[in-house]
């Protein structure tokens, strides 16, 4: 009677299991916020297929940067189709890409396919979905991913791991995937970026430290090609728990230096200096604002880039999560690629 009991007891908590958005485990779906291509700069991108069957992928590049005549975000889409075997990671470099082809001596069906080059210029995300025969979305979590961001100028590295978004097993195969911890992971409620103020002096060097940050909104129509709009609100609290607060809108993506989100004529009257601070570190929270909208959500997704040395070292950063979003964002992938 007991064991039954147990059973009935656990029985609501299996039905409410959630599929956490992380970086640690495989999903369905995963998302590099930050990929560049310019003349100075590049990006390697790593994917791995962790399971023990062949799968494939849709991949979309989104070229978030800004318009040279309006400054608003470009919005270009670049799709394509890869593979992988069973256990495979596979790798490209964003200027060069993958040719139709094998180039190293591996067989044939080891070849992932084609990976268009980027463009000088490029700068903005990366996605891929797994799909199956037919190209309808599957609900198997099979991917993990890295991206190295390179600057050829003065030799600064930085590794982060791509998002991963996990199926929950209630796929309903459409190519409207529902990021709502039902269908899919949901985006995180706030994010917690732990960093320091920019212009801080580096506790060894005392050289001073500054701080870039990628935002990329997790809902995106693929199929009508409309970018995201989303709102966030910031409060960073310094060393004394002070707290100031500051506001920002994504159309798209936005990379940017720290204290843009609030001064950028002006960055020493930003909250994010450490001019106005006067403390070296800070906690920063970031809260995406829901709207009303039922076709889209309001999640973000981010990557900070902290530099050391002039930019000559630096390091990438991933905010830690809270909670699932109130409002379930949609990736509407395009109905035919």
């Amino acid at each position: 009677m007991w064991w039954w009991v147990c059973v009935w007891v656990l029985l609501p908590w299996v039905g409410a299991a959630r599929a956490e958005i992380g970086t640690d485990e495989p999903g369905a779906v995963i998302l590099f916020p930050k990929v560049v291509r310019t003349a100075t700069e590049d990006t390697i991108i790593q994917i791995s297929n962790t399971t023990g069957v062949r799968i494939s992928l849709l991949c979309l590049y989104v070229n978030g940067a800004p318009d040279p005549n309006t400054g608003e975000p470009l919005w270009q889409v670049v799709d394509f189709q890869i593979s992988l075997t069973r256990q495979q990671p596979t790798l490209w470099v964003a200027s060069s890409g993958l040719g139709p082809q094998p180039t190293d001596g591996r067989a044939p069906d080891l070849h992932p396919g084609l990976v268009p080059p980027l463009a000088e210029g490029f700068l903005g995300e990366l996605r891929c979905v797994v799909i199956d025969e037919g190209e309808i979305p599957s609900g198997r979590n099979a991917l993990t991913g890295e991206a190295t961001l390179i600057d050829r100028v003065n030799g600064s590295v930085r590794k982060y791991p791509a998002y991963s978004l996990r199926a929950s097993g209630n796929n309903n195969r459409d190519k409207i995937l529902a990021l709502d911890d039902r269908e899919y992971s949901a985006c995180p409620r706030i994010l917690l970026l732990n960093h320091f103020y920019d212009q801080a002096p580096d506790p060894i060097t005392s050289g001073p430290i500054t701080t870039n940050i990628t935002f990329v909104p997790c809902s995106a129509d693929f199929e009508r090609g409309l970018p995201t709009t989303t709102n966030l609100l910031f409060e960073t609290f310094n060393e004394f728990e002070q707290r100031l607060s500051a506001s920002f809108s994504v159309n798209c993506f936005a990379d940017l230096p720290l204290p843009w989100i609030d001064s950028r004529s002006d960055p020493a009257r930003s909250v994010f200096h450490f001019a106005l601070q006067g403390t070296l570190v800070a906690q920063t929270r970031i809260r995406p604002v829901p709207t009303r909208s039922v076709t889209q959500g309001s999640g973000v997704l981010a990557i900070a880039e902290e530099f050391r040395d002039g930019g000559r070292m630096g390091t990438a950063l991933k905010p830690h999560f809270i909670g699932g979003s109130l409002q379930g964002d949609v990736i509407v992938l395009p109905s035919s690629f």
